[in-house]
């Protein structure tokens, strides 16, 4: 399958996950009070960390193998075997002391029933791996849209049956045992691999560090709930989650997009002699030119999105969001800069960058001590320049890639800002005068048509590369981006 391919069948179940887990988001924030969400927003974050070593890097190991064999997937499956269900016990055994450290009764039995994802989720794992190095991605998109589906469902279903925060937790795990029952009716071949001692100190070796380097990086991206849950509160939680939200939703599915098949394939591109640095480069260049408009955009919208979706209970995280924007903005050039090492087997030196970049994340998290959410919210994107400095060293020392260079090839995305978003902030000077007080929902309208017309004005008279790409994989965006030579293949 091509990377065209690939991306359009992975954008298609993304878009389909998004809009349920959206109108998930919706209706419990609704139904559940900002404390009942945080307790859940506290337990994901500490199981997030689990989860990493359950994986323990075994599918990145599988996708950087030159060959992949049946005796690779056994000692695979006996590493996720022996350390998620080892994770399932201790956390079912920790549930009551971690309940106490942050002061709730309720977070033992969310401990507690999620320890269920951890005893099945083992015997999935090979086969998807399998299928992301295969670049079967019909099939993951089958997988991953059933899986949202029930989860959504079942969420939904409990949270207005009264399971409060329970009925997230809930959620997940139909949504796993889903996943886990379509991908071995997808493999049955090895849907039951036997354990085995063979190759486990390969396996370990590179999970041990892919391991850490992961669990690092979850730091930056869930040590917001664990530190500000302590330091701040479940309703500072709550608040920061909701602002985070925007990105979660919206930039975070287009990176998880082009991070489903970003590793395979600049994996395969290393295995077939190309250019490491030219491969990073050309791809930075077409993903910033849609995720660096984007952001720009969702800073400008963040205070009508959150007031519209969320409702006004919310409105402090519109401040919020604006700086989390910018905060992706800065490292957006090195998004993906871990993914590209580890796809030529350099997890040790993901796990120093992280290690350093995430660190500076954490002691900023750790101010909230003493300062305040919206002081420290601020404060975060100091974080993302020191990440794009790290990794960009990191890049270049294994791949010849150079600062000057990455930021040039970016360089034409930052351009498209301006004009995405002029529109857009006219119409807030506008708002803010008080001539025109619009409806949230006219408010959000109007502005999106503003930022989205910007967009596609500036993407013409730029002559940036992604129009093309983007009119190869979606042709009938011609009519709108306007037409070019090539094919569309």
């Amino acid at each position: 399958m091509s990377v065209r391919q690939a991306i359009r069948l992975t954008t298609l179940a993304t878009i389909v996950s998004f809009v349920l887990s959206f109108i998930s988001v919706i209706v419990v924030s609704r139904l559940l009070s900002p404390e009942e969400i945080g307790i859940f927003s506290v337990a994901v974050s500490v199981i997030a960390y689990t989860h990493i070593l359950r994986e323990f890097g075994v599918g990145q190991y599988f996708v950087q193998l030159k060959e992949l064999s049946r005796e690779h997937l056994r000692t695979g499956f006996t590493v996720m075997l022996m350390i998620s269900w080892s994770i399932a016990l201790g956390l079912f055994t920790l549930r009551t002391p971690l309940a106490e450290f942050y002061r709730h009764d309720g977070l033992a039995s969310v401990f507690a029933a999620l320890t269920v994802n951890f005893i099945i989720l083992p015997f999935g794992s090979p086969i998807l791996s399998m299928l992301k190095r295969e670049m079967r991605f019909d099939r993951l998109a089958i997988v991953g849209i059933a899986s949202s589906v029930v989860q959504v469902s079942v969420t939904i279903g409990t949270a207005m049956a009264g399971e409060s925060y329970m009925s997230m937790a809930w959620g997940s795990i139909a949504g796993n045992i889903t996943n886990v029952i379509l991908l071995s009716a997808m493999r049955p071949d090895i849907a039951l691999l036997m354990p085995t001692r063979k190759g486990l100190v390969k396996v370990l070796s590179f999970g041990s560090k892919s391991s850490a380097g992961a669990l690092v990086g979850e730091l930056g991206t869930s040590g917001p709930d664990l530190i500000l849950g302590k330091t701040l509160g479940f309703a500072a939680v709550a608040t920061y989650s909701r602002a985070a939200s925007l990105n979660n939703m919206l930039l975070g599915k287009v990176n998880e997009i082009v991070r489903h098949v970003f590793l395979p394939a600049f994996a395969q591109g290393i295995r077939d002699g190309q250019s490491p640095a030219n491969m990073y480069y050309d791809s930075m260049r077409l993903i910033t030119g849609i995720t660096v408009p984007l952001l720009s955009a969702l800073a400008v919208l963040a205070n009508p999105m959150i007031l519209f979706f969320f409702g006004p209970q919310w409105k402090e995280a519109g401040a919020l969001a604006l700086f989390l924007c910018l905060y992706q903005v800065f490292r957006a050039p090195t998004e993906f800069a871990a993914n590209a090492l580890v796809a030529a087997g350099h997890a040790g030196t993901v796990l120093r960058c992280e290690a350093i970049s995430q660190g500076a994340v954490l002691g900023i998290l750790l101010l909230s001590i003493w300062l305040d959410l919206d002081t420290v919210v601020y404060l975060l994107p100091i974080a993302s320049c020191i990440h794009f400095v790290t990794f960009g060293y990191a890049l270049q020392g294994h791949y010849g890639l150079t600062h000057k260079k990455l930021l040039s090839s970016v360089l034409p995305s930052y351009k498209l800002i301006p004009g995405t978003i002029m529109g857009s902030v006219a119409l807030e000077a506008i708002i803010r005068t008080g001539a025109w007080q619009p409806s949230p929902l006219v408010h959000l309208a109007v502005s999106s048509t503003l930022a989205a017309g910007g967009y596609v004005v500036t993407l013409r008279l730029s002559g940036h590369p992604v129009r093309e790409e983007l009119i190869r994989l979606v042709p009938p965006l011609a009519k709108v981006l306007g037409h070019f030579q090539g094919s569309t293949r």
